[in-house]
């Protein structure tokens, strides 16, 4: 039986998408379970380290009716997380409540004037969700001012850690199966060996599976083995209604199609909405929107969510104008660039820092001056190990922290041109020994004729839904593109629609949303060109047509 199935999605599915799949490590054998509408794929909860404990210690303080606070974090990931254990916690007991701390006024973790706070509230028992594993100090002293502590997350440890209860998959020496949950995935687990000990309703298990689908997609986890199983069924049941009232009507607000929903739908047009209110505000507003039943109240979440998103465009927007005037002067100083933008906002530059990181195929770190400090965001390129490049240094930082990708500091303003030019002396030895380091390397995943993107491509890579980190949509190239009908879209010559004809068949539109004008101009020249892009399904009222959107545009050959 199992076989013949197979064998049947075997003929329908292109051959193109099964090698692509075969070079990612799906096998004929994990096929069925890849492409299964009810994946069976998920761990036993239990076989964290740590789970018996913390579920123990959960009850005991339920049954006692102790105060549990659940201690989240403003991004998308920490804001589900609360929401998902406030639900399956207020099932259980009234005495429950969250603190979401500021990102501008305390930053990541557990502090100790938080816990002071929670502590004159009359919290007893803290429950931390995508954070805590490191905070030593702070748990300590929870414990000492008689506040026990469970920690819940996922971000990878160092010989640090909390004391107490720790719940982590990355925890050294933790044995469970797979290391990709998010921190609302972590949660899930708890709750779900809760559920095991505590009757919870189903209405509300499956209804925080929708939570955890949104959180896992938009803290960029890869989406294979659980979290594609649990990230598959929460979107499954957002489309089959979506219960939690507050995503609903948040998705309807976002000019979305609850019922047709997908992974990228959330990264794009959810998941910034809710950041949003972290970065500028009060993180709380998302907790609050997961969590409310009156129509009135969801709607004042929802209005307030999209305003702090549209805010948080125009100042990301001013900020990387501002950052762009800098660029020229920064790179005849060297390839390491450090911009100072002053009067912004600080939850913006790590956006701004990453785009202009795009532009330049360098190392960025945006600075601000607040007072006689710097606070500093940076982001990197593949090549260049930016937390390598800056732990270096460590010794002159006030505080630092970050991995290969992406960076965070403060440091004084006396010491900030001294770190300049060490960093740009270090990367010019990079270069020296690496000369390709800023080459910008062009992936894709098959090369393909235009005749062969069509229809039956596009609904085969629907089936690879959901697309995320580890399963990413596949990209594909067509070599001498023919391309006709080319259409600016909006103002400033930014965005076009165009299209590529093929030999056999009626070709396929094209969707380009940067660098518009400098594809036009190369067109105009004659220049043969190599298109690079997504192949998708574009549905308008009862028509379907295939279209790419597009990635890159180059000479032909520049891509080998």
């Amino acid at each position: 039986m199992k076989e013949s199935i197979v064998q049947e999605m075997n003929k329908e599915i292109p051959n193109i998408i099964l090698q692509i799949l075969e070079s990612r490590g799906i096998g004929e054998n994990e096929r069925e379970e890849f492409f299964s509408p009810s994946p069976k794929l998920v761990h036993d909860p239990f076989l964290l380290t740590n789970m018996k404990a913390g579920v123990d210690l959960l009850i005991k303080a339920i049954d006692s009716g102790k105060r549990i606070v659940i201690y989240g974090d403003y991004d998308v990931d920490g804001i589900t997380s609360t929401a998902l254990l406030m639900k399956v916690m207020g099932s259980l007991t009234d005495n429950v409540t969250y603190y979401i701390p500021s990102r501008l006024d305390e930053g990541y973790g557990l502090h100790k004037e938080s816990i002071d706070k929670i502590h004159e509230d009359g919290g007893e028992l803290i429950v931390t969700v995508d954070c805590g594993s490191v905070s030593e100090e702070e748990t300590r002293y929870a414990q000492s001012i008689g506040i026990e502590t469970i920690v819940t997350d996922h971000h990878n440890m160092s010989d640090t850690k909390a004391e107490g209860i720790i719940i982590n998959p990355r925890m050294p020496g933790d044995e469970y199966p797979f290391k990709g949950l998010a921190g609302v995935g972590v949660a899930y687990k708890l709750a779900l060996a809760l559920s095991r000990k505590k009757q919870i309703p189903q209405e509300i298990m499956s209804e925080v599976l929708e939570l955890v689908a949104v959180g896992t997609i938009a803290d960029i986890m890869p989406l294979l083995d659980e979290n594609r199983t649990i990230v598959k069924f929460g979107l499954m049941f957002i489309r089959l209604g979506c219960r939690n009232k507050g995503l609903r009507r948040l998705i309807d607000l976002s000019g979305l199609d609850y019922r047709t929903i997908r992974a990228n739908d959330i990264s794009y047009g959810i998941a910034p909405k809710i950041n949003a209110a972290g970065r500028l505000g009060d993180a709380g507003l998302g907790v609050k929107l997961f969590l409310a039943e009156d129509p009135d109240e969801i709607e004042f979440c929802c209005n307030e969510l999209i305003k702090a998103n549209q805010d948080r465009r125009k100042l990301q927007d001013d900020a990387y104008n501002t950052g762009k005037t800098l660029i020229e002067e920064e790179l005849s100083n060297g390839n390491f660039l450090i911009l100072e933008i002053n009067d912004s906002h600080e939850g913006v530059l790590g956006i701004v820092a990453g785009k202009i990181r795009e532009d330049v195929n360098r190392p960025v770190v945006v600075i601000s001056k607040n007072g006689n400090y710097y606070k500093g965001t940076g982001r990197s390129i593949p090549t260049v190990d930016l937390f390598e490049m800056l732990d270096k240094y460590s010794d002159v930082f006030i505080s630092f922290g970050g991995h290969s990708a992406a960076c965070g500091f403060t440091i004084s303003t006396d010491r900030i041109e001294k770190l300049k030019a060490d960093l740009n002396k270090d990367i010019d030895n990079m270069y020296e020994l690496e000369n390709t380091i800023f080459d910008i390397e062009y992936f894709y995943d098959a090369d393909v004729e235009a005749e062969e993107i069509d229809l039956n491509l596009a609904r085969a890579i629907e089936l690879l839904e959901p697309c995320g980190k580890e399963n990413e949509v596949p990209i594909f190239l067509v070599r001498d593109a023919k391309i006709s009908n080319w259409r600016f879209l909006k103002g400033e010559n930014k965005y076009a629609k165009f299209h590529v004809t093929s030999g056999k068949g009626s070709g396929f539109d094209c969707l380009l949303f940067r660098d518009a004008q400098k594809v036009y101009d190369m067109i105009e020249t004659g220049e043969k060109l190599d298109i690079l892009g997504n192949v998708e399904i574009n549905r308008w009222r009862d028509s379907e047509t295939t279209q790419m959107i597009v990635q890159s545009v180059l000479p032909s050959g520049e891509i080998q």
